[in-house]
């Protein structure tokens, strides 16, 4: 499901939101810093632990993740859901995939009248409050507003 067209979107300087809930408990959400490839077809979602933190204690409770990858100036949407979710330490050479995600996303949201001061205000981070949260997506869907809005992403061969 993750072909070269959405590895590179998901990479790109989308807004990464990632969710998570457990049984009897509200769903939480994180902003994602940056996204990467890993291990094949897993991939890695850098979150600040601080702010992340109560979806992270539902991700240990479940291993369940929805990430939503959204472009902001056209509303192209890829969601991918994970059962299998761990979180890991976050490794300092990841560091520059965070500072690309900032300048490819800094403009998408400017375009729209966001003050790049106030990006960068949400985007800032300490790299010793980061961590990695790994899933391999078990499901794809497209989620752009439009009539293909829920369809599955479709199968690479």
């Amino acid at each position: 499901m993750l072909d070269h067209d959405i590895v590179a979107f998901i990479q790109s300087g989308v807004s990464i939101t990632l969710a998570a809930c457990a049984p009897g408990r509200l769903p939480s959400m994180s902003r994602g810093f940056a996204c990467k490839p890993v291990d094949g077809e897993a991939i890695g979602i850098i979150l600040p632990r601080t702010q992340a933190a109560e979806a992270l204690d539902n991700i240990h409770l479940t291993g369940r993740v929805a990430v939503a990858f959204t472009q902001p100036t056209t509303n192209r949407t890829t969601q991918l859901k994970g059962t299998d979710a761990r979180i890991t330490a976050f490794d300092p050479a990841d560091e520059p995939l965070i500072r690309k995600h900032i300048e490819e996303f800094v403009p998408e949201v400017v375009a729209l009248g966001t003050p790049e001061e106030l990006v960068h205000a949400l985007l800032s981070y300490q790299p010793e409050d980061l961590v990695m949260v790994v899933f391999t997506p078990s499901s794809g869907f497209d989620q752009t507003p439009g009539p293909k809005a829920g369809q599955p992403l479709p199968a690479t061969p």
